[in-house]
């Protein structure tokens, strides 16, 4: 689902992804079969016309090799930015968990940052490329996160960093709010290699 900001943006977003297609010489049918996404979702998308989801982005900027700030096309970032409350496009995955981004810098080091917020009682699961860093500051309520199998309690005030290219967890009793801090390493433009498979995008889990 998204919002009026990300829905302004939608016609950058659909010219980044015929971009790097095109760049990378992929028919909508290789890049359906990089991402396990339907060739016409990705025609919807190209057109403008589409509403993803966050794990339909994750699955497009793995697919590419890019973070997902680039894919919004945030990568050019002035030295002095004011970040306002509304600011910046927000993304909706399956089970919930809504993340805002709040910053986006793709230079070599590559960082991300976005307000998150986790919904009480639903499990979210996610895996980032090779190399990826995570800081988590929770600032709201409370809740368990890391690499699953050895998640920590946070509160408001706490942070955790852990590796992101380990599958990792977050989960809220009463629901939360937190900040994501992702460093990747720089960025490769040659060919991705690896199934669709490999790479697990955020999930709902039951129970």
């Amino acid at each position: 689902m998204m919002d009026s900001a990300f829905a302004s943006a939608s016609g950058g977003v659909a010219r980044t992804i015929r971009a790097h297609r095109e760049a990378r010489g992929w028919s909508l049918g290789a890049l359906a079969g990089r991402t396990g996404l339907s060739k016409t979702l990705l025609s919807t998308l190209e057109s403008g016309a589409g509403n993803p989801s966050l794990e339909t982005m994750w699955r497009l900027a793995r697919a590419f090799d890019i973070t997902l700030g680039t894919l919004l096309g945030e990568e050019n970032v002035p030295e002095t930015r004011v970040i306002r409350a509304d600011d910046g496009p927000s993304m909706t995955s399956e089970s919930g968990l809504v993340a805002r981004l709040v910053l986006a810098e793709g230079r070599s080091h590559r960082t991300e940052i976005y307000d998150v917020r986790v919904l009480a009682g639903t499990p979210y699961t996610s895996l980032h490329p090779p190399g990826t860093e995570e800081l988590v500051y929770c600032t709201e309520g409370s809740l368990e996160a890391g690499p699953e199998g050895r998640e920590v309690e946070l509160s408001a005030g706490d942070a955790l960093w852990f590796p992101g290219d380990v599958t990792h967890r977050y989960f809220s009793r009463e629901g939360a709010r937190l900040l994501s801090v992702m460093s990747y390493p720089p960025a490769r433009y040659g060919d991705v290699s690896g199934s669709p498979e490999t790479y697990r995008t955020a999930r709902q889990q039951g129970g």
